[in-house]
């Protein structure tokens, strides 16, 4: 009794081994499927030295629904920007159409795809290989920021040079505008999130009066449940 016993468990142990391994394979192979497609879609995507010049009729080949491509300073966020007619396509569909968890950066269905909204609202999974939109808690570092604070977003007709100004984790659920019914209503948003942010852009009263469009970056957060980092930034115009 006690050898089948023992036998039994065997198999169980066994068993959990061969699935949690299936399992690991699983991501690895997910993760490292990704990567090489981005890859190869960076190496077309034009050149990277002294900025970008994004080659966006090629990348228009690959996938219609591109419309601009995010760098982010002092991180691996470097990748192609995509608009679908709602925001579940590309949580599991890269820029090249496969199904992968690691999904695409997009921009939120109720923005203009001319990044012409009060608010650009831009989504990305935060991978644990570090890949997509990992890196963007690294804005709530003040070291970091401090050091690295920009964003560069290219589009077929314009390069927007971004400045952070604020970076928290908030909620899932938190509410975000993508218009505003006047200017008070935009500038006590401003001041909400400057008021959650866990680091310091030094955006005074005056700054804070200039500033016209908003630029929001959305990602998955671990420290709560169904938490999100949330990176706003500005025109660097907008902060001269």
């Amino acid at each position: 009794m006690k050898k089948k016993l023992l036998s039994f468990l065997l198999m169980i142990c066994t068993a959990v081994f061969v699935f949690c391994g299936w399992q690991l394979y699983r991501y690895y192979h997910a993760y490292r499927q990704a990567e090489q497609e981005y890859e190869e879609v960076k190496e077309g995507a034009g050149s990277r030295e002294n900025g970008r010049e994004i080659d966006f009729k090629s990348l228009q080949k690959t996938n219609q629904d591109v419309i601009g491509w995010i760098c982010a300073d002092g991180t691996s966020i470097d990748y192609p920007i995509v608009k679908s007619h709602d925001n579940e396509e590309y949580l599991s569909r890269t820029f090249q159409g496969t199904s992968n968890r690691s999904g695409a950066i997009f921009m939120d269905k109720n923005c203009s795809s001319d990044f012409e909204s009060d608010n650009n609202v831009i989504y990305g999974h935060h991978m644990r290989d570090g890949s997509m939109f990992a890196d963007l808690l690294d804005f709530r570092d003040a070291s970091f920021l401090k050091e690295h604070h920009q964003i560069m977003v290219y589009t077929p007709e314009k390069d927007l040079k971004l400045e952070v100004i604020s970076a928290y984790a908030a909620s899932g659920d938190t509410l975000i505008p993508v218009t505003f019914a006047s200017e008070d209503e935009k500038r006590s948003y401003i001041s909400e999130i400057l008021e959650k942010s866990d680091v310091s852009a030094n955006v005074s009263v005056e700054d804070q009066k200039k500033i016209g469009k908003l630029y929001t970056f959305v990602t998955c957060s671990y420290e709560e449940e169904n938490n999100r980092t949330f990176v706003h930034a500005v025109e660097s115009d907008d902060m001269t």
